[in-house]
């Protein structure tokens, strides 16, 4: 009965072992074709490009400027605050305001990418990160999709904020698995 125990192949004898060496190599070859570790840059209007600041990498960006992203670029366009839905049955928490901010995403890759509002977040002067309030607003409202290579999407997305804070960021992290980044917009 032992001889036909060592007669048996070692990847049969070691099914665990060989499970487990088959992720590894999974995740090694997945990671080397992810093409290395992205960070975002900020972007300009500026075409010289030996100024080294055109490609500066950080993490804070201000309205109107532009964060690149592995094959993303992101662009806070505007915030508008104590926002009106225009229904008296929906408005916000006393000592709260509404808060929308426009936003464009752009897909610079050659595959499709997905976007989603759950991706941003809202964070006060008090470092609670809030999420989308979803009665604020209809239209023009970003949902969530993908953009083929080369698409745009401009929307609008919708915060309860307390009132008159002065010190909003927008959050976005990057739903990559392999570059899972947080970029903050200051507004």
């Amino acid at each position: 009965m032992t001889k036909d125990i060592n007669n048996k192949n070692w990847f049969k004898r070691h099914k665990v072992l060989s499970i487990i060496g088959v992720v590894l190599a999974f995740i090694i070859i997945a990671s080397v074709a992810g093409g290395g570790s992205k960070t975002p840059t900020a972007s300009t209007s500026s075409t010289n490009s030996s100024n080294s600041s055109n490609t500066e990498q950080k993490t804070d960006f201000k309205i109107a400027e532009t964060a690149n992203i592995d094959d993303r670029k992101l662009t806070v366009n505007s915030i508008e605050r104590n926002y009106s839905t225009g229904n008296e049955y929906l408005k916000p928490e006393a000592g709260k305001e509404f808060v929308v901010v426009t936003i464009t995403i752009e897909n610079n890759g050659k595959d499709s990418i997905s976007f989603n509002t759950f991706d941003f977040k809202m964070q006060d002067s008090n470092g609670v990160q809030l999420t989308e309030d979803f009665s604020a607003i209809s239209d023009g409202k970003l949902n969530s999709g993908s953009l083929a290579a080369g698409g745009k999407i401009t929307g609008k997305i919708a915060y309860q904020v307390p009132q008159d804070d002065k010190s909003l960021k927008l959050l976005f992290t990057n739903p990559s698995l392999f570059n899972n980044k947080t970029i903050t917009f200051s507004l």
